[in-house]
């Protein structure tokens, strides 16, 4: 037997691997956003629509959050400023100035605050998205970013 021969059973192997997977139904699909108005996402070989998603409520635009434990001391430098008026009455009509001289204010942020997010998905952009049993319905569950830096270790 020849050493370049090929192992009949790697064709076998390929073959079988290949069938198992398409028995094997996929939970889940990476899927691109075509559109963001209206929403249109390419996933499983189709174009997904707003009939056919269901979005995870941080991904979408106008999201509101409470934000918690923001109390920190402050300070800050106003400056100078003039600001200048013009008055009419019955008695009289003129101009004023008043000058704001340069001052130090210290505080606190508020404990608690609303955060309202903008659009987070873009064209262009991958998702993770479920896919329901029938594979009628798709649920998008996250933006897919690019790591582009080694994660911080932990020790």
């Amino acid at each position: 037997m020849k050493e370049h021969a090929r192992d009949p059973y790697v064709g076998l192997n390929e073959y079988f691997g290949r069938k198992a997977s398409e028995a094997v139904p996929s939970w889940y699909a990476v899927g691109k956003v075509i559109s963001t108005s209206p929403l249109k996402i390419r996933a499983d070989g189709m174009d997904l629509d707003l009939e056919d998603l269901y979005l995870a409520e941080h991904l979408t635009a106008g999201w509101q959050e409470q934000l918690t434990g923001l109390s920190w001391p402050l300070t800050a430098k106003l400056p100078q400023k003039m600001f200048q008026g013009t008055c009419k009455c019955e008695l009289s009509s003129g101009t004023c100035q008043v000058v704001r001289t340069e001052e130090t204010v210290e505080g606190k942020t508020a404990k608690e605050a609303p955060a309202t997010h903008g659009a987070l998905l873009h064209a262009g952009d991958q998702v993770l998205l479920l896919c329901s049993a029938d594979g009628q319905t798709y649920y998008v569950i996250e933006r897919l970013v690019k790591v582009y830096h080694e994660p911080v270790p932990s020790d």
